[in-house]
């Protein structure tokens, strides 16, 4: 799914139990305006229209220095991968397991998400680019991707126990599915940066909704892919 540009921690690894000599605040400090000017001109005029020589102006540090606390552009670009995807978690959660309908409540997270998209459409793209290349010959699922569908999991099991939404299919199957519906209005973005993806992503979910829907006849028990369906 689809990134909001307002994710947590301006920079990673930053936490710690013990205090900071004067030192180490310092290194921090550099590291954190670093690594926020870089988020923020990645969200203004795109990565690789980006380059280490800026963010290290913009930064006040030398080009060194830079180097000296990451190891290029694409380092950065994969903190803010983790960093952004947690966020993503945090609102998928917020959305799908709030109060409401399943329907409402899946509309809810598009809305979100088509905003998120709108308010930093670059570094939104950027962000599931690096994701992409980085998971491109993976040796099994993501966990990334497994934490992000447990939540359309639980949606759709609470509408089956509801009766509104099909129990032909497990629900795990069902938001597998479902969730490939909408990917593909992001995949369709990331082929093209023109293609309006909040359209395509509001429209995908409207269609994944309807193939959810029960029939007038479904039988309450819940069940698995049957042969021949």
């Amino acid at each position: 799914m689809t990134p909001h540009e307002e994710p947590g921690p301006s920079a990673p690894d930053s936490s710690t139990d013990e205090p900071l000599g004067r030192r180490e605040r310092r290194k921090l400090e550099v590291r954190t305006r670093i690594y926020t000017v870089a988020r923020a001109l990645f969200a203004k005029q795109g990565f690789d229209a980006t380059t280490v020589d800026e963010i290290a102006r913009v930064a006040d540090v030398a080009p060194a220095t830079f180097f000296n606390h990451f190891q290029s552009k694409h380092a950065l670009l994969g903190l803010m991968t983790g960093e952004v995807f947690e966020y993503l978690h945090s609102m998928t959660t917020e959305h799908l397991e709030g109060e409401g309908s399943s329907h409402e409540k899946l509309r809810a997270f598009i809305s979100s998400a088509t905003l998120g998209i709108s308010a930093g459409r670059g570094i939104a793209r950027d962000v599931l680019l690096e994701f992409m290349r980085r998971d491109a010959t993976p040796n099994g699922p993501h966990p990334y991707l497994e934490r992000l569908i447990e939540p359309f999991v639980a949606l759709i099991e609470q509408g089956q126990r509801a009766g509104e939404m099909r129990n032909d299919y497990d629900a795990a199957f069902l938001a597998q599915m479902a969730v490939g519906m909408m990917n593909s209005a992001i995949t369709n973005w990331l082929a093209n940066p023109d293609y309006p993806v909040e359209n395509g992503l509001v429209d995908a979910a409207e269609f994944a909704l309807v193939t959810l829907r029960p029939e007038p006849d479904e039988s309450p028990p819940k069940g698995t892919p049957s042969d021949g369906n």
